[in-house]
């Protein structure tokens, strides 16, 4: 069985500045520690473990951002969700480390050099700094990678050379354990394997040779490997304080990216996302986007959140965002034109996606028939429903403009008015007593219009529509 280990040393500071590079020097630091460091901060002289004092001494313009480890877990299992579309066995080892069981996926992409390459993608594409190394057991490929091996070793007598040259310092033991090993004139790994196991374990603990027995352990670790979630929800901190909505769009094309590579190999759409937007000192502002149809691309997400934003006035800068679907379902591609190019126009989902961004959801409704033979009560407004299923439609002529209060005649139509069709009688409504029995006609009045007429019982005449 073969394992790959991907150590990400630097996880948060490089999720941070990958949103917006820079040449100034930052660190992360951890009880009054620098824990991480970009290269300008390196250049300066700074290292990890170097004071805060320290640190400041040596760089006057020193950024410095408090570390969050609760933060870093979120970011890596965000990673992992990217990865588990190239790796089915993945396992988490927080807050810096994934662990990937490889044999069976060495066989799909028919070698390392394109499964590498696939793993790679979504690394690059966050900016992030990493080693890497392969061994035959879970343990030795994190020691290794740990120690900054970044190599493919598919030979377990190559993995235990390289192991037995580690200096003691690089081997992942508890600072203890490793003065213990120091003391006894053991520096390598190699010497401390060399020795009988039950003579270390007398001398210095079980912890040990437990340890050594892992690094030549095949099976996988004890916890449970990583399951992607079933809906997408990431935040994403912001390295600086965004005051103007319009400034959002990078950062949050960030998070629209993710949702895309979430929803896209699963064959899913989004209806809706809730986007939370954090302040300083409010509560968090939520803003509501949504699709008519669906949607997984991440561009066409980004225009309709931005006509959303566009309205949005801030109460003051945004520190952090939040972004979840509201709503999934699968993905089946429609085409009003099968065979005609839509030559880059809006279909009519997308069309009321950005007027209901745009304008609110209550500003775009959409007319539906209704099964009742009552003009007034056939039809009603809503929601759009673009695919819904429509109420059967009458087969006789009916208006293109239906006024809403019939309006009386005061005369009843003479000579002038040119009788088209009808009578056509029309009486319903007995089971809500809103009955109604008239008979209708289509007729043109003297100033050649098509309207529509009804007469009463009581020989009262209204006109209800015109006909285009």
């Amino acid at each position: 069985m073969q394992w790959l280990y991907l150590y990400l040393p630097s996880l948060q500071l490089d999720s941070l500045l990958h949103q917006q590079p820079c040449d100034e020097a930052y660190v992360l630091v951890h009880q009054n520690q620098v824990v991480q460091a970009n290269s300008q901060a390196r250049q300066h002289g700074i290292a990890l473990g170097t004071g805060i004092g320290a640190a400041a001494l040596l760089c006057a313009q020193l950024k410095v951002i408090a570390y969050d480890h609760k933060h870093e877990q979120r970011l890596l299992k965000q990673l992992a969700q990217r990865l588990y579309q190239t790796s089915a066995t993945l396992y988490l080892d927080p807050p810096q480390g994934l662990l990937l069981q490889t044999s069976d996926m060495l066989k799909l992409y028919e070698g390392m050099a394109a499964y590498w390459q696939r793993l790679q993608q979504p690394l690059i594409e966050r900016g992030l700094h990493y080693h890497y190394a392969s061994a035959h057991s879970p343990l030795a490929a994190q020691v290794l990678a740990r120690a900054g091996n970044d190599r493919w070793l598919n030979n377990t007598q190559q993995v235990n050379a390289l192991l037995a040259q580690l200096p003691i310092q690089k081997a992942g033991l508890p600072p203890k354990l490793t003065q213990q090993l120091e003391r006894l004139g053991l520096n390598t790994l190699g010497q401390a394997q060399a020795l009988p196991r039950s003579a270390l374990g007398q001398r210095l603990g079980q912890e040990l040779v437990t340890y050594l027995q892992l690094l030549e352990h095949t099976k996988p670790p004890v916890k449970t490997n990583y399951q992607p979630p079933e809906r997408f929800r990431q935040g994403l901190e912001l390295l600086y304080d965004i005051e103007l909505s319009s400034a959002l769009r990078f950062p949050l094309r960030r998070l629209l990216d993710d949702l895309e590579a979430f929803l896209a190999p699963r064959q899913l759409q989004a209806t809706g996302l809730n986007l939370s937007l954090y302040y300083r000192e409010f509560p968090a502002e939520k803003v509501h986007i949504g699709s008519s149809g669906g949607e997984y691309r991440a561009q066409v997400w980004l225009n309709l959140a931005m006509l959303r934003l566009e309205q949005l006035q801030l109460q003051a800068p945004i520190i952090a965002m939040r972004l979840s679907t509201r709503g999934q379902h699968a993905w089946a591609p429609l085409s009003d034109q099968l065979f005609e190019p839509q030559g880059g126009k809006l279909t009519a989902d997308q069309l009321i996606s950005r007027l209901q961004n745009k304008l609110g959801n209550h500003a775009v409704q959409q007319v539906f028939l209704r099964d009742d033979h009552r003009p007034e009560r056939s039809f009603y407004q809503g929601q759009p429903k673009i695919h819904a299923a429509a109420a059967k439609a009458t087969t006789s002529l009916r208006p293109s403009l239906l006024l809403t209060i019939p309006q009386a005649l005061h005369h009843k139509p003479n000579q002038q008015w040119c009788v088209l069709s009808g009578p056509e009688r029309i009486q319903s409504g007995w089971w809500d007593n809103v009955s109604i029995c008239r008979d209708y006609f289509i007729a043109r009045n003297p100033r050649g219009q098509v309207c529509w007429l009804f007469r009463t019982p009581r020989e009262e005449w209204f006109l209800h529509g015109y006909f285009a």
